[in-house]
């Protein structure tokens, strides 16, 4: 598959290189996506997690990207809830490789269902957003119930 990885923090985005990489195999609880769209931020590239593993671990060349929106194409071991063929759109865990690829491994629990009647490209801007809005309110504004 084609991917976009990145191997030098200090050279930014225009250390970014198009590559073939394998397609993922889905672990257990994990969805394939055949990604259609997907987001990134070029602050990314300062994100200790673009670099290494959740040990600290290098992981370069490594695939930036989080958000994207495809269609589920593989299903790991004892993944629920999700079908090859659907719709989806997700946020991929910030210490693997990202959406950046035309594939990409992502757990179950971080994919939702994309309507039939919402463009790729719209589904794929909303997890950033949303994720950004919901700290905003909740970890910074401390909103709770019933306020």
């Amino acid at each position: 598959m084609k991917a976009i990885v990145v191997t030098d923090q200090a050279a930014g985005t225009a250390g970014m290189k198009l590559v073939e990489r394998p397609e993922p195999q889905p672990a257990i609880n994990d969805a394939v996506v055949q990604v259609h769209a997907s987001g990134f931020v070029p602050t990314e590239m300062a994100w200790p997690s673009t670099w290494t593993d959740r040990r600290d671990r290098d992981r370069t060349p490594s695939i930036p990207g989080h958000e994207l929106a495809g269609v589920v194409a593989a299903l790991g071991y004892g993944t629920t809830g999700l079908s090859v063929g659907q719709r989806v759109v997700g946020l991929a865990d910030w210490h693997r490789d990202g959406t950046l690829a035309e594939y990409v491994a992502i757990e179950a629990r971080n994919l939702a269902p994309l309507p039939g009647d919402v463009d790729f490209t719209v589904g794929a801007s909303l997890p950033i957003s949303g994720l950004t809005a919901w700290q905003g309110l909740f970890e910074h504004g401390r909103l709770r119930a019933g306020q």
